[in-house]
């Protein structure tokens, strides 16, 4: 019976939350509707009082303007009067516009002149307005034509310290009260206007048009008091309601929203009957489900217990509940009864899990151990209680040198920072950590993770964790992070890493030492040795500059041929001395023929407040100065350098070079060219073909025909002679005449297709030469022919491919043949 006593006080609890809840509810929303109420009466108020202000806002402006007026442009009356009248005019709301002055004269825009016994210092508006600091508004009155309701406006004008008059504005404050009389309050209520003497100036009731000053029933002017309020209780004409105020103009005016008590409190009303109507319902509908509860669950739920308390699986595995008496629960019945069909199933299935378990636990740990990753655990202690994995084997251990011992008794020191990690672990903080371990000479690494192990109750009794041999993308890294700060040709620094360097110039390397270095020639060898030969150049110097250079030394190559050095704690002595070094082993070093040389310039900070930047700038202008110093003849005895390479080579080469040098002097002189030009006409001759260093030996030395891909590659030696003449101060003025020294009078030559006197003149002289001495001479692929029979080839070629004066003075002056 317990349980039924208890469902009745559960009900009865219920309706009683359920009563308390009606009441909370009913409390709160009235207040809120009241709220919402007052909130609408205050907001009609305050929307009707800002269209209000801003009407006398207006009016004030204007007393502002004819105040500004007077005190800048104020030179008479007369201006004064057609400046008032204009603003009269234009605003049909003011009536007239005047100013009094303190002798009793006005001048009043309408044309009105007071009479000798007319005191305007009497009157009301002028009164006011001297006795207060600001504009003032007098209370209405009606017009002397009657037929408007008149309100003044008015404000003290000062000329200095002393007064000027007193400006007035009288207002028809008709647009006023169609605003107010207009506005409704809710469905009942309105908004009226008095003035200080109780008037009432604007309420729904007035008659339209109807200029009648009423006195306000609100004669308890008590009940208004300064400024802005609210007053839920009061009776306006016999009606009952509440009343939100606010004094305007300077106090001048009240304007009032009023909202009848009946409007006011009928949503409170509707709301209380409807809440008394819920209640109702909530009652009925709980006495029927208590009597529903009664008949279909209660007497049902007792033979229900009954049965169960009858289950006793130890004695009776097999029995079930009978769903034949019980029908309101037979679902429950079948859920018990399917329960045992369960119980006696997993009992019986119990032994064959267990057999399962036992089985699954040994392919973990053979799995475990198989792994190539070390899994390991540890308890609350730090002390390793099991350890697996193949990769155990990689630090030359087994689990046996593991178990029963921490992390430090395992790798000593090397091991204490993984301690701090299994502290935190066995605080339940997850980690990923790296470390290495050093085994046969070699430093392995692993990336390892640990997280903390939970019993039942949430509590924290181990971690466990797995590391993972990540040595070989590690060395990938390492050889990443050394490409990004390496140069690939050198091994050098690069320039990245030389700025970074740089730039982290730290207070305790001062004085610091900047060396910038620029290798000479390297586009001379690269134009005629090809860049594996520039590169073979670059290798050299820098293995050479990292050789000299202190260890503490930091050594970039920052561009195609430019070094630098970082000398940190140096001395002016010590860069001197290194670069003294560099300049001698280089000077040692020949490539091609071509010795080494480089241009050094240094600088020596001693500040560690003075920019780097300028300590950069004065390096770099140390070794400009330096390249043009020693630059000129290093280029023109890398050009002689070369040309002997390509001559002691190639024999025939030299051979012919010179022949058409002395050809070119002789066609020179019989044309009567001055003896310096002479000498540049021969030195053009000897290089001409100075370009064919980059030509290969297979095509040069070729015994017959070329092919047309072959000779394409011949015909380049132009262009290349063209670019390593140039590279030399010396011989700059040559290149142009081994660049075009295959160039053809009528413009079919190469590589420029020149004609006739666009090709300079000792190109065209050599052209002749070259040709008259390749005919005349024995090469691999022909024989030589006879001096009549060249001669009249150039005759022959004469205005095609030679220029025709040139072969004529050739010919007839140097060969001696008409």
């Amino acid at each position: 019976m317990n349980h039924i006593k208890k469902t009745y006080i559960i009900v009865t609890i219920f309706l009683a939350i359920i009563f308390g809840l009606l009441i909370a509810t009913f409390n709160f929303t009235t207040k809120l509707i009241e709220r919402e109420q007052t909130e609408t009466i205050l907001l009609e108020r305050d929307n009707v009082s800002l269209e209000v202000v801003h009407y006398f806002h207006t009016i004030e402006t204007i007393l502002d303007n004819i105040e500004i007026f007077i005190e800048n442009n104020y030179n008479n009356d007369d201006e004064l009067l057609t400046y008032i009248t204009d603003i009269s005019e234009s605003n049909d709301f003011i009536f007239s516009i005047y100013l009094g002055k303190p002798d009793k004269t006005m001048i009043n825009s309408s044309g009105f002149v007071p009479g000798d016994d007319f005191d305007l210092t009497t009157r009301l508006w002028y009164e006011m307005a001297i006795a207060s600091d600001s504009h003032i508004y007098t209370p209405a009155f009606i017009n002397a034509s009657e037929d408007a309701i008149i309100v003044t406006a008015a404000k003290t004008i000062y000329f200095g310290e002393d007064i000027f008059g007193v400006l007035a504005i009288d207002i028809d404050i008709k647009s006023i009260t169609s605003v107010v009389s207009e506005t409704k309050v809710g469905e009942n209520g309105y908004v009226f206007l008095i003035d200080k003497n109780n008037h009432l100036i604007a309420h729904p009731d007035l008659i339209n048009d109807e200029v009648v000053l009423h006195l306000s029933s609100l004669t308890d002017n008590h009940l208004i008091s300064q400024g802005d309020g609210f007053i839920d209780e009061i009776t306006i004409d016999d009606e009952k309601g509440v009343i939100a105020y606010r004094q305007i103009a300077n106090n001048s005016y009240t304007i009032s929203a009023f909202m009848p008590i009946d409007e006011f409190s009928s949503p409170m009303e509707v709301f209380r009957q409807v809440i008394i109507i819920v209640f109702v319902v909530v009652i009925a509908s709980a006495l029927i489900l208590l009597f529903v509860f009664k008949k279909q669950i209660d007497n049902p739920f007792k033979n229900l217990i009954s049965d169960i308390l009858d289950i006793n699986i130890d004695k009776n595995i097999a029995y079930r509940l009978s769903e034949n008496n019980n029908k309101q629960f037979k679902p429950v019945i079948s859920a018990i009864n399917n329960m045992l069909d369960s119980t006696d199933y997993y009992f019986t299935k119990s032994k064959e899990s267990q057999r399962k378990l036992t089985l699954e636990n040994q392919r973990v740990k053979l799995l475990m151990e198989s792994t190539g990753d070390i899994i390991f655990e540890i308890n609350k202690d730090k002390v390793f209680i099991s350890v697996f994995g193949n990769g155990i084997k990689k630090l030359n251990m087994k689990p046996e040198d593991f178990i029963g011992k921490t992390i430090t008794q395992v790798f000593g020191d090397n091991g204490n920072e993984r301690d701090k990690i299994y502290t935190k672990a066995l605080q339940g903080e997850h980690s990923i950590y790296d470390w290495h371990h050093k085994t046969n000479n070699k430093i392995l690494y692993f990336e390892s993770s640990i997280s903390p192990i939970y019993d039942e109750d949430n509590i924290i009794i181990g971690a466990v964790g797995i590391s993972r041999d990540i040595t070989e993308p590690m060395e990938k890294q390492k050889q990443i992070e050394y490409i990004s700060t390496h140069d690939f040709l050198t091994g050098l620094y690069n320039r990245r890493y030389f700025v970074e360097t740089f730039s982290k110039i730290k207070e305790k390397q001062y004085p610091v030492g900047l060396m910038m270095l620029d290798l000479n020639g390297l586009k001379i060898l690269n134009d005629a040795y090809g860049h594996d030969i520039g590169d073979k150049a670059l290798k050299k110097a820098a293995k050479t500059i990292l050789k000299i250079t202190p260890s503490k030394a930091t050594v970039s190559r920052i561009g195609g041929d430019e070094f630098a050095i970082i000398l940190p704690n140096t001395s002016n002595e010590e860069l001197q001395q290194v670069k003294s070094k560099i300049d001698e082993a280089l000077n040692k070093i020949t490539i091609e023929n071509v010795p080494l040389s480089i241009a050094i310039g240094y600088e020596i900070s001693n500040d560690y407040n003075s920019e780097l930047q300028e300590l950069l700038k004065n390096a770099e202008n140390s070794m400009y100065r330096s390249k043009i110093t020693e630059g000129k003849s290093i280029r023109n005895n890398t050009i002689q350098a070369i040309f002997e390479t390509l001559t002691n080579k190639y024999e025939q080469e030299k051979i012919h070079s010179e022949r058409v040098a002395k050809i070119s002097y002789k066609i020179g002189k019989a044309m009567k060219i001055k003896a310096d030009d002479l000498k540049e006409l021969k030195l053009a001759g000897l290089y001409h073909d100075i370009g064919k260093i980059t030509i290969p030996d297979s095509i040069l030395n070729k015994p017959t025909k070329l092919t047309k891909d072959e000779f394409d590659i011949i015909k380049k030696h132009t262009e290349n002679g063209y670019n390593i003449l140039r590279a030399a101060d010396q011989y700059s003025n040559l290149a142009e005449y081994a660049l075009s020294h295959h160039e053809r009078w009528d413009g079919l030559g190469y590589p420029q297709g020149l004609a006739k006197t666009q090709i300079p003149l000792f190109s065209r002289i050599i052209c002749i030469a070259d040709a008259y001495e390749a005919m005349t001479s024995k090469r691999p692929y022909k024989e030589a022919i006879t001096k009549k029979e060249a001669i009249e080839e150039i005759i022959a070629c004469s205005g095609k491919q030679f220029d025709p004066s040139i072969a004529k003075i050739f010919i007839e002056k140097v060969l001696k043949n008409q």
